[in-house]
C-alpha cells in the first residue's frame, strides 16, 4: 500500500506544477493521472484476486496427490503382503511336489 501511495503521489504532484497552455492539455493530463491513480491498485486486486485462485488450485491437487499417494502406499503394503504370502505357498507346493 505504501508503494501505492508513493506512485499516486508522483503523478499528483507534477499537475501542481504543471502549467498547461490550454483547456484541453490540462483535462487530458488529469483524465491521465487518474486513470494511472485507479489502474494501480484495481491491477493489484486483480493480481492478488488470480493470484489466491491459482493457490486454492494447487494446494486442492496437492491435498488430492497426497491422499492418492497415501492410497498407493497402502495398496503397495498390501501387495508385498499378498507377495511374500504367495511366496510361501509356493515353497510350500514346490517342496509337496519334490517329496
Amino acid at each position: 500500500m505504501a508503494c501505492f501511495y508513493f506512485i499516486f503521489v508522483l503523478v499528483i504532484v507534477p499537475l501542481f506544477f504543471q502549467h498547461p497552455t490550454d483547456l484541453v492539455g490540462s483535462v487530458q493530463y488529469i483524465v491521465q493521472s487518474i486513470f494511472q491513480g485507479i489502474a494501480l491498485p484495481v491491477l493489484a486486486y486483480v493480481a492478488n484476486k488470480v493470484v489466491m485462485g491459482q493457490e486454492k488450485v494447487l494446494n486442492a491437487t496437492h491435498d488430492t496427490v497426497m491422499e492418492e499417494l497415501a492410497l498407493v502406499k497402502e495398496e503397495l503394503g498390501l501387495m508385498k503382503e499378498e507377495r511374500a504370502a504367495m511366496h510361501t505357498l509356493i515353497k510350500e507346493l514346490h517342496q509337496r511336489s519334490v517329496v
